[in-house]
């Protein structure tokens, strides 16, 4: 796949407007699923459900928009994952029968363990951090089925129940929720080690690692 270079030829376009889209919907829906579920799961806030302020309700509708949005964010970041340019598509993904990929893994594998001080300059996601995003949108789909799964069970004759509910003959509802509560721990601290890395990489690399995401360029090697 081509990619796109910029007239002065020092920056290349790796990053497509519908993934900067996707990853800040992301973000944003994970802070507010973070929240809302944490506060579902241990209500911390009083409010009289007799009147007008039914602050559970309330807690619990912006949950489950937020679950639609971040679920259809998903699917657009899925179907970029076909469509979109090399950086963004599968054919990033690293090919262990390549001589290249494996010394860029190895090397990015030593910088993570400290034992190593150098790590290639790479444009995409390294092939570390790509393995850390495919574990990481496992969990997306499994907290989306997880969820949706959990809500059908308001409606039992629904189309949604339909789709998900054959999951509790096989695990308990309970199972379900304490699952769907322990990955969003797992998923805020993938969070957390993602800004990290992204501001450490950014002075390692100077890549442009950080300003990427807003503009979608990032800085050749120099040579």
């Amino acid at each position: 796949m081509s990619t796109k270079e910029c007239a002065a030829k020092r920056f290349i376009y790796v990053w497509e407007g519908p993934v900067r889209i996707t990853h800040w919907i992301n973000f944003f829906c994970i802070i507010i699923l973070s929240f809302t579920g944490y506060y579902i799961h241990n209500p911390f806030l009083s409010g009289p459900i007799s009147t007008d302020v039914y602050v559970m309700g309330t807690i619990r509708y912006v949950h489950y928009l937020t679950g639609i949005v971040f679920a259809m964010s998903l699917i657009i970041r899925f179907f970029w994952l076909f469509v979109g340019n090399y950086y963004s598509s599968w054919h990033s993904f690293i090919n262990p029968l390549n001589k290249n990929d494996r010394s860029t893994f190895w090397a990015y594998l030593k910088y993570y363990t400290l034992l190593g001080r150098k790590v290639p300059h790479t444009l995409g996601h390294n092939p570390l951090a790509l393995l850390a995003y495919i574990a990481l949108f496992t969990l997306f789909i499994l907290q989306v089925f997880t969820g949706f799964a959990l809500w059908s069970q308001a409606n039992p004759n629904g189309l949604m129940y339909s789709l998900t509910g054959w999951i509790f003959p096989l695990i308990s509802n309970q199972w379900i929720r304490f699952f769907h509560y322990l990955v969003m721990f797992l998923i805020g601290g993938f969070v957390i080690n993602h800004i990290y890395s992204a501001v450490l990489f950014d002075f390692k690399t100077q890549s442009g690692e950080i300003s990427s995401i807003f503009s979608g360029w990032k800085a050749k090697k120099r040579d």
